[in-house]
């Protein structure tokens, strides 16, 4: 009789390293997909930030580009994060000054920008010196305005660009003729020649304060300040977000508050942008920071 000695199945032992072969493998499967699970979170954490941060900038940057240097800053608290400021959207020329009212050509404009809220007053350009003159004291518009005024301007009569008298350019709309007034008559205030520059202005406060959209957060808030209304634009933001100042022709940034706000050149905004939650690993929610400086336009220095 012959025996066979082949073996059949797996031995305990076989099995045992078996196990431990794959509980090791597993473990380090299991390890790299969970390190990887983090750093997606981590990733998703900072983009999360950085965009909270370029949403603020963005909004800053479109209405700090516009303001004038003189006197486009008008409050602001210490710790710069709260700051007003007045925001040119609509430019034109002086065709006439009658009584209380002045007749202006504007450029053309966005209707919609326009037609917001917020109308604060207007300034004028001296030719001479270069500086505005603000009127923000009980000021009114009238639109539309009285296009003779300007048809017949003295000394050189003025084309509004409205109405027919100056079609469309390109397609784009053209412009139009409004009145406006103020507390101060420009005739009485030594006024303005025909043909000095004008634009209208809203005042606009920028605030970091408590967010409404993520209680117990920090977010940016924009406010028109006549008439118009709040609007919490980005959050959350860190307690380190402010803005900076710009004195003059001095290079650095100073954090204090200048004594004199009309000179005040630029602002350098400091945006630390947080996730709105806390990533895997993480002690805290992320922060991006974002820097940028802008300078105001029609600088005299």
């Amino acid at each position: 009789m012959t025996w066979s000695t082949a073996r059949l199945g797996f031995t305990l032992v076989e099995l045992l390293i078996s196990l431990v072969v794959a509980a090791i493998v597993g473990g380090a499967l299991v390890r790299m997909v969970l390190s990887q699970a983090r750093f997606m979170d981590q990733q998703e954490a900072w983009r999360g930030a950085r965009s909270v941060a370029r949403g603020g900038i963005n909004r800053l940057v479109s209405d700090l580009r516009a303001v004038e240097a003189t006197g486009g800053l008008v409050a602001a608290a210490a710790g710069g994060q709260d700051f007003t400021i007045r925001v040119p959207y609509a430019f034109g020329i002086m065709c006439s000054t009658t009584g209380a009212l002045t007749t202006l050509s504007m450029l053309p404009v966005d209707s919609a920008m326009f037609a917001a809220p917020g109308f604060s007053g207007f300034a004028w350009r001296n030719g001479a010196t270069g500086a505005y003159t603000y009127q923000s004291a009980a000021v009114s518009i009238t639109d539309p305005g009285t296009p003779a005024l300007c048809t017949a301007a003295v000394p050189v009569p003025i084309h509004p660009t409205t109405g027919g008298a100056l079609p469309s350019i390109n397609g784009s709309p053209a412009g139009k003729v409004i009145n406006v007034g103020g507390a101060v008559p420009l005739v009485a205030a030594g006024g303005p020649p025909v043909g000095s520059i004008f634009f209208l202005f809203r005042r606009v406060r920028y605030e970091f304060k408590a967010s409404t959209a993520l209680p117990g957060r920090t977010g940016l808030y924009r406010t028109m300040l006549s008439g118009g209304a709040s609007e919490e634009i980005a959050t959350p933001f860190a307690n380190t977000a402010r803005v900076n100042f710009y004195v003059l022709n001095t290079p650095t940034p100073q954090s204090a508050v200048p004594g004199t706000l009309g000179n005040t050149r630029g602002l350098e905004l400091n945006l630390d942008g947080m996730s709105e939650r806390t990533p895997g690993g993480s002690a805290a929610p992320k922060t991006a920071s974002v820097t940028t400086s802008v300078f105001f336009e029609n600088r005299p220095d």
